[in-house]
């Protein structure tokens, strides 16, 4: 009879803290990569964040540590070329986020990292290239209206962030305003 109840105990635990499905996005050109958003292990009002692709499941910064954030909001973007951008509240004293794509022919994802004190306002994707730009309102290490970080497809280290004042072009790039993205 012990050994039953531990059974069904031990089995209780484990349900409890299983992963929960936030979202999944197909992402690339022709949207052909699939990833889950999923999250685990609440405490309070935070939960682990991980990325999943097929049966790799990697935490969002790199350690569980690192990737448990609250106030997370996930969007699933873009009509040509669909990417996931995620933003949240993590280990930084700002809004700390990233873009993921696939490039058209690539069978990895290209990454893009940001961490400012609002969440993105606009993202631009392009065949070799996307850019998130962040609305500064005058605050923070920069009188600018606006902060751009920048990713080149295929370099290892994305650029600096860049102060702007006024949005870039769209030239080239598919615009998305993340404020009107509902996901």
């Amino acid at each position: 009879m012990k050994i039953l109840l531990y059974v069904v105990c031990m089995m209780t635990a484990v349900a409890t803290h299983s992963a929960e499905l936030v979202a999944s996005c197909r992402l690339g050109s022709g949207a052909a990569q699939s990833v889950a958003v999923m999250r685990d292990s609440p405490a309070a009002s935070t939960h682990i964040y991980y990325l999943q692709q097929g049966r790799k499941r990697t935490a969002f910064f790199g350690t569980t540590e690192q990737s448990r954030g609250s106030s997370v909001l996930v969007q699933c973007v873009g009509n040509k070329h669909r990417a996931l951008i995620i933003s949240g509240e993590f280990t930084a004293n700002a809004v700390q986020g990233f873009v993921l794509t696939y490039p058209f022919g690539q069978a990895s994802p290209e990454r893009l990292d940001f961490a400012e004190k609002s969440r993105p306002g606009w993202l631009y994707l392009g065949s070799d290239e996307m850019r998130v730009v962040v609305t500064t309102g005058g605050y923070g290490e920069t009188n600018a209206k606006y902060v751009m970080y920048r990713h080149v497809i295929g370099q290892a280290d994305d650029e600096p962030a860049r102060a702007i004042n006024e949005l870039p072009s769209s030239a080239g790039f598919e615009m998305i305003s993340l404020k009107d993205s509902s996901r």
